[in-house]
């Protein structure tokens, strides 16, 4: 079994876990890595990053440019990035940049057309980004299982949204979650978890800051008709992943946003609930009280993750990735470190 590690310095490649650093491979120079995933009925697996986006067929050892539309934007912040990217099961690949906009493929990735729809969206005013707030990311790309027309788009910052036709029309549903959707989580048809997260309530002083919402991880049972914050009074709401496995739930919140991260002024901690979210216990892991684990994933049946400070508005050289596992006992070891942070693990049979 091989991992790849996506970073704040693009992806590399470890033949096994645990690892040494002298073992790793940097495989693929796209800059940030935003997104590393692969799908049982879609061959290869697939990169998004600042870059664009990518897909390997040999276990992440070569990779291909998939040609996904990178226009000029607003006149300082340069190109558009790759924040999502989704294949379904009717060999349709989707890609979602931060504009945002929605690109849709029908032929394998060799020709691409934009799901105009989506910018016709009520709520698109209202959409803002912690680094520029004229263009939010659109962080997440999911198809609801058992319904592949059904797609959610998860804004950030801008809420959730869904469309019944392939992405060719879309529902707005920012009325539902109005925070920084980080990522959302389809269990099944109704039953899905979002991790969310905030923007700094200061620029509500500047004129800006329309999705200053108060982040944490929700759930909802309807198909998003309605959620429930499941993390209530919990200080460690600022959440970008969530995951689960074998029965358990498990996410890491900080208690401030990316901001505060630059010069440690932040905690964060570890959660888990074997009750699907009716109660969480905290556990301790190597990297606290500052690294954020972003990233999790399954390896040879145990349950790995990756931390670090990624993402950042100011990006930090002194701190290393770090790839954990959880061990029989419930406790968190350190399998490897990586030279830059973690923002995304996939486990590949290669």
């Amino acid at each position: 079994m091989t991992l790849l590690i996506g970073t704040d310095d693009g992806l590399y490649r470890a033949e096994g876990v645990p690892f040494e650093p002298g073992d790793l491979e940097q495989v693929l120079d796209c800059e940030v890595v935003t997104a590393v995933t692969s799908w049982d009925h879609t061959e290869g697996v697939f990169v998004a990053s600042s870059t664009g986006a990518y897909r390997s067929l040999d276990g992440g050892r070569t990779w291909e440019d998939l040609g996904v539309p990178l226009g000029d934007r607003f006149w300082h912040a340069g190109q558009s990035e790759v924040w999502s990217i989704l294949a379904t099961a009717d060999g349709v690949l989707y890609a979602g940049t931060n504009d945002p906009y929605i690109f849709r493929s029908v032929d394998d990735g060799e020709t691409w057309s934009e799901l105009k729809g989506f910018r016709e969206l009520p709520s698109r005013g209202h959409w803002e980004s912690p680094i520029d707030p004229h263009y939010a990311r659109l962080r997440a790309l999911e198809v609801v299982p058992g319904r592949p027309e059904q797609l959610i788009a998860g804004v950030e910052a801008g809420g959730i949204h869904l469309s019944n036709d392939g992405g060719q029309t879309w529902t707005d549903r920012r009325d539902t979650i109005v925070d920084d959707v980080h990522q959302v989580l389809p269990i099944s048809e109704d039953v899905w978890l979002a991790a969310t997260g905030y923007l700094d309530h200061d620029l509500e002083n500047l004129g800006l800051g329309h999705a200053v919402g108060e982040g944490g991880l929700y759930r909802t049972t309807d198909a998003g008709d309605s959620w429930t914050r499941l993390d209530r009074g919990s200080d460690f709401s600022y959440i970008r992943r969530v995951f689960v496995h074998d029965g358990t739930v498990f996410f890491c919140g900080g208690e401030e946003a990316p901001p505060a991260w630059v010069d440690d002024d932040h905690e964060v901690a570890l959660f888990e609930s074997t009750n699907f979210g009716r109660d969480f216990e905290r556990v301790s892991f190597p990297g606290e009280p500052h690294e954020v684990i972003e990233t999790w994933d399954v390896y040879d049946g145990d349950v790995i993750c990756g931390s670090g400070l990624f993402d950042v508005p100011d990006q930090r050289d002194d701190v290393e990735g770090r790839i954990m596992r959880r061990m029989d006992t419930g406790e968190y070891e350190t399998v490897g470190r990586v030279p830059t942070n973690v923002s995304r693990i996939e486990v590949v049979n290669a």
